[in-house]
């Protein structure tokens, strides 16, 4: 049992001077190298993916349309176009019966949506626990502004256009009376 126990610390002690010794530079400066385990790990702070772009409430139709590039690109890359990924959408899994193929183009194109294609604005994400406060104060603010809705929140007419004029100030104000 002795005998296994200076084993264990010849073997440790000889790892720690291994570790600890100092290469020799061959200039007279004797640099001290380190052995690690993660040295082809990124550096700190650097994500391994990029992030997806998120649309803001304040873009113009132009920005938004600039979001969405990297995901066209995507798209085609694999040869579809955002019709393919849209009609992909609404079939859902149920394309694997119409195509046997469909699996392996679900997943391109589950990838290229993963990747780039942009995330709601903050105050409507879903993973917002405030977007349910954010789209109260922005109804709450069409009203006050005179639009008028049925029970079920639906608009009919004149409503409509109205709200559509007015339904950016009311988004920067609850954007603002949420924060």
């Amino acid at each position: 049992m002795r005998r296994g126990h200076w084993m264990v610390a010849a073997v440790a002690l000889g790892a720690l001077s291994a570790c600890t010794s100092q290469a020799s530079t061959g200039n007279g400066d004797s640099g001290g190298k380190v052995a690690t385990l993660a040295s082809g790990a990124p550096a700190p702070g650097a994500s391994p993916t990029p992030e997806r772009p998120r649309y803001r409430l304040d873009m113009t139709p132009e920005e938004k349309d600039r979001l969405m590039v990297p995901y066209e690109n995507c798209l085609t890359r694999y040869g579809y176009s955002r019709v393919d990924a849209k009609k992909a959408e609404f079939a859902g899994t149920d394309l694997t019966r119409v195509d046997p193929k469909a699996g392996k183009k679900i997943r391109e194109l589950q990838d290229c949506t993963a990747r780039y294609f942009p995330l709601p604005e903050w105050e409507r994400d879903p993973a917002n626990p405030r977007a349910a406060d954010f789209e109260h104060e922005v109804t709450k603010c069409l009203k006050a502004k005179g639009v008028t809705m049925t029970g079920d929140g639906a608009m009919a007419g004149d409503n409509v256009r109205k709200s559509l004029e007015l339904t950016p100030a009311c988004e920067r104000e609850a954007a603002a009376a949420v924060k």
